[in-house]
């Protein structure tokens, strides 16, 4: 069992000394990874606020004053970026921490954000934020493993599109979902190495059945279920948890 530990995305310290604090006690008190959530407004109780770091940008701060932890984000709404974009925003984070990047995606869900900061100027139905998540996740594949890129979709295109340095991880950094419905538990089961629910969104009951939905797609994608993690995040104490 690992456990991960998020100073959460609010900012919470007076300068940036107290920061480096508490992210040099995580690493000395063993935690296996550092997760921040990917969000720019939080419209939602009890912290309804735009008061937020930008999270890659803060993963490499992270990285530079760590040497083993894991650092990622829960979850980044790949929707949100341009793709390509992102996938160089992460490929730079993985070779600034010499490869301990971890990749949270989700499809994106606060209307506000997504007005204000995507490329689109709106959040959208859930079908095209799929559409556009699985789109998405395709090109930033691409980028990160191919020489050269040219991809024509539905909502983006790239034509002779050239990404270095790659990712420092081979083939590129692990991919965790927070997809939450049947399509993005499919998608999870195809394309990526976790599953990391809400537990507010997937109580324990409701968490089993995931589980064994996710066992299912995986063993008919020919992928070992004992290769796949199974994780949950949780506030305790203002802090996220990992299992």
């Amino acid at each position: 069992m690992k456990f991960g530990i998020s100073p959460s995305p609010f900012l919470w310290w007076k300068e940036a000394k107290e920061f480096k604090n508490w992210i040099l006690e995580a690493e000395s008190c063993g935690y296996d990874a550092i997760f921040i959530p990917d969000h720019y407004n939080v419209m939602i109780p009890p912290f309804p606020t735009n008061d937020l770091v930008d999270a890659w940008s803060t993963l490499s701060y992270v990285a530079a004053k760590t040497k083993n932890v894991k650092i990622g984000t829960l979850v980044t709404p790949v929707p949100r970026w341009v793709p390509s974009q992102l996938a160089k925003v992460i490929a730079t984070v993985d070779w600034l921490s010499n490869g301990r990047v971890i990749c949270g995606f989700g499809a994106g869900v606060f209307q506000d954000e997504f007005i204000n900061y995507s490329p689109q100027g709106y959040l959208g139905s859930p079908q095209e934020r799929i559409e556009r998540f699985i789109e998405g996740l395709k090109i930033i594949i691409k980028l990160w493993t191919e020489d050269r890129v040219t991809f024509t979709g539905k909502f983006y295109s790239l034509k002779d599109a050239v990404l270095l340095p790659k990712p420092k991880q081979k083939p590129y950094p692990p991919l965790w979902s927070g997809g939450l419905g049947p399509r993005m538990l499919k998608i999870t089961a195809k394309y990526f190495d976790a599953w990391i629910p809400h537990r507010g969104a997937y109580p324990a009951e409701k968490y089993a059945l995931g589980v064994k939905k996710l066992e299912k797609y995986l063993k008919e994608q020919g992928r070992s279920v004992n290769e796949f993690t199974f994780a949950v995040e949780e506030w305790i104490s203002e802090k996220w948890r990992m299992i």
